[in-house]
């Protein structure tokens, strides 16, 4: 990884937070990711599994964690089982981390070899009333996977078929969602990285260009600035295009009098940057561009400003909507009797706006959420309003991301700019 390691206590806490949720007795297993193939000696470019390094902060493959915090022996109540590298791993590879330094990263005293595998298996389960397994939720896919999870899984389930287990997720979702002030700190230079990288995009938009080109200064301004690159696949969607709520081909061109929407965000030490801005390719906005984009904008602040502890992300959705109605009549996108008339309520406003005003943000750009759970200090989410006018052949999206405090919100993103006239002004110099 590119960014600085984080402090073991982050993942020695978190490992505690999870201790305290886990059933008396109980046993938790965590895998780390792995490299996909992608032909021959090729692989796809490699990523930790979120939650194994929630848990432990190491970024390389071949690990397994062990929980089984009641267990009467120390040594056996975190374990982590590493894979031995071989000499050709070092000659084509290099050096992977030591047990050593795996130790220091994560707060783990106790490293072992993976081939003890067997060994663990064979002292943890048995006297564990329940094991749990990180397994996602749709049970069809479970049977499909072939994870490092799901081999353990069936490794474990194929020696004890009557062990009760249970998936994981529903004990680390609610610990994700509270991120921790370290935690908050990576997505605040996400977030600056992020700003770097529109500034430098905004230098370079002007008719003709290609979407990708836009593309490459945002990936540019990551690496230059140390960030591991994008934390999702980018999206640069002129005209038609934005109308594709996840297009991602960056192909197009960028026509004259267009608007150009981008949806990109950094990824540090893998947390997660997510930002929205849409702009004039020709460095103005039309009479008819302004006001929609304007009616965008204060929707926004008004979404922003709602986002406060005990708001439940549905609520917070639905008064947005209320809000895009009178926007939208106020646009001449219908008549308050076609309003009044509706039927189901809502379903002219969620015709120009079809996705959700929030989402929470973290180890991964859509993170873990129950969106049962009022908004609480701590958490990061974004807040995305937007309209999509077919008609008019473009789409308009704003989003930030959001720090919810103990009498508010903090935007994380203040510093991008969101004023049309400021992204004008910006965008003239840039021309210059």
């Amino acid at each position: 990884m590119k960014s600085s390691p984080l402090p073991a206590n982050l993942f020695i806490k978190n490992r505690s937070k999870l201790k305290r949720s886990l059933e008396p007795g109980s046993v938790a297993v965590v895998c780390s990711g792995e490299r996909v193939p992608r032909s021959r000696d090729q692989y796809y470019p490699y990523r930790q599994q979120s939650d194994f390094f929630y848990l432990t902060g190491i970024g390389q493959e071949g690990f397994v964690l062990f929980i089984s915090p009641d267990h009467p022996r120390e040594e056996y109540r975190e374990i982590l089982l590493m894979r031995d590298q071989t000499e050709k791993d070092r000659v084509w590879s290099g050096p992977k981390l030591a047990a050593g330094e795996v130790s220091a990263l994560s707060g783990i005293s106790h490293i072992r070899r993976m081939d003890e595998m067997d060994q663990l298996i064979a002292e943890l389960v048995p006297p564990a009333g329940l094991i749990y397994f990180n397994l996602p939720d749709d049970t069809v896919q479970r049977a499909q996977m072939s994870s490092p999870d799901a081999r353990v899984y069936h490794k474990v389930i194929s020696r004890y078929p009557h062990l009760n287990s249970a998936r994981l997720s529903p004990l680390l979702t609610p610990l994700r969602m509270i991120k921790e002030p370290e935690e908050v700190a990576e997505i605040r230079k996400a977030c600056a990285i992020t700003a770097e990288a529109f500034t430098s995009a905004l230098s370079v938009i002007r008719p003709g260009m290609k979407e990708y080109e836009a593309e490459a200064e945002i990936i540019a301004a990551f690496i230059r600035a140390g960030a591991e690159g994008h934390a999702f696949d980018p999206i640069l969607a002129c005209g038609e295009h934005a109308l594709i709520l996840h297009y991602n081909e960056n192909g197009g061109t960028c026509a004259a009098g267009a608007l150009l929407l981008m949806d990109f965000g950094a990824e540090v030490n893998c947390y997660a940057a997510d930002c929205s801005r849409t702009v004039p390719v020709s460095g103005r906005f039309s009479e008819r561009q302004l006001a929609l984009y304007d009616a965008v904008h204060r929707i926004f602040g008004k979404a922003r400003d709602m986002m406060k502890p005990g708001v439940l992300l549905d609520e917070l959705h639905q008064r947005v909507g209320e809000l895009w109605q009178e926007e939208h009549i106020r646009l001449g996108l219908y008549t308050q009797e076609e309003a009044g008339r509706q039927d189901p309520p809502g379903s002219l406003w969620k015709k120009f706006y079809m996705h959700g005003t929030s989402h929470s943000i973290g180890l991964d750009v859509h993170d873990p959420f129950d969106r049962n759970v009022p908004l609480q200090p701590g958490m990061v989410l974004s807040c995305e309003p937007a309209i999509y006018l077919p008609e008019e052949v473009l789409g308009i999206r704003l989003e930030n991301v959001i720090l919810i405090t103990e009498t508010g919100a903090e935007d994380l993103m203040s510093q991008i700019p969101m004023d049309a006239g400021e992204i004008e002004r910006l965008m003239r110099v840039g021309a210059a």
